[in-house]
C-alpha cells in the first residue's frame, strides 16, 4: 500500500491556541471517513485545581496514557528538563516508538498522526530517528510542530517538499478540521 502526492500536513501555532484539539478533531473526521490512523496526541495534565498545569500526557489514537512530563523540582533521576517540566524519555519511547515502526504494524495505516515534535519529544534520540526514516518512506503524516523552533528535525520537516503548513489562529482553529480533512481525504489516494 502507498499513499500518493501528500506525505506531510503540518500544523503550527503558538502554545495553547488548540493545534491538539484540531488534530483530535481531524483524527475523528478521517476515522468517520474509514481512513486506518496510527500515532499519538500530547495532553496536557492539571493539578487538582484545575488552572494549574502539572505536565504533560502522550495518548495514543486507541487510548492508551504514558507520562511525557512532570513539573518535578525534586528529580532524583536527572531526567532532561525544558522549562520546570522534567522529560519521561523511557515512558516517551515506550509508547510511541512502537506506533512509528509500520513494518510491525498489525495493518498498515493510511496516515501516521504525531502531536507533537518538539523539544520534549526530541530528547528521545530514538524517536528523532525514527522519524527521520519516515521522511525517508515518503510516509502520509500529520505533525504538529513549534511555530518558533531551530531544531533541526522541525526545520527538515519544514522543508519536505510534498509538505503543506497550516498555521493555527484562535481565528482559524474551527474551520482548518474540515480543509485538513477534505485535503487529506484526497490525497490519500491508495494503490496496490
Amino acid at each position: 500500500m502507498e499513499s500518493s502526492i501528500l506525505t506531510t500536513v503540518l500544523i503550527t501555532g503558538p502554545p495553547g491556541v488548540g493545534k491538539t484539539t484540531l488534530i483530535r478533531k481531524i483524527c475523528s473526521n478521517l476515522r468517520d471517513k474509514k481512513h486506518l490512523l496510527q500515532g499519538f496526541y500530547t495532553e496536557e495534565v492539571r493539578g487538582e485545581g484545575v488552572s494549574q498545569r502539572i505536565g504533560f500526557d502522550v495518548v495514543t489514537l486507541e487510548g492508551k496514557r504514558g507520562i511525557l512530563a512532570r513539573e518535578n523540582p525534586e528529580d532524583k533521576l536527572r531526567r532532561p528538563k525544558v522549562g520546570k517540566y522534567s522529560v519521561f524519555v523511557q515512558d516517551f519511547e515506550y509508547l510511541t516508538l512502537p506506533l512509528l515502526d509500520i513494518k510491525n504494524s498489525q495493518s498498515e495505516p493510511d496516515l501516521l498522526v504525531i502531536d507533537e515534535v518538539g523539544k520534549m519529544e526530541l530528547f528521545s534520540k530514538r524517536f528523532e530517528s525514527a522519524m527521520v526514516d519516515l521522511l525517508k518512506k515518503k510516509r502520509a503524516l500529520l505533525v504538529t510542530i513549534p511555530e518558533k523552533s531551530s531544531l533541526p528535525l522541525v526545520e527538515q520537516l519544514r522543508k519536505v517538499p510534498s509538505s503543506i503548513l497550516y498555521q493555527v489562529t484562535k481565528s482559524n482553529r474551527n474551520t482548518l478540521a474540515g480543509e485538513i480533512t477534505d485535503l487529506i481525504t484526497k490525497s490519500l489516494v491508495v494503490t496496490k
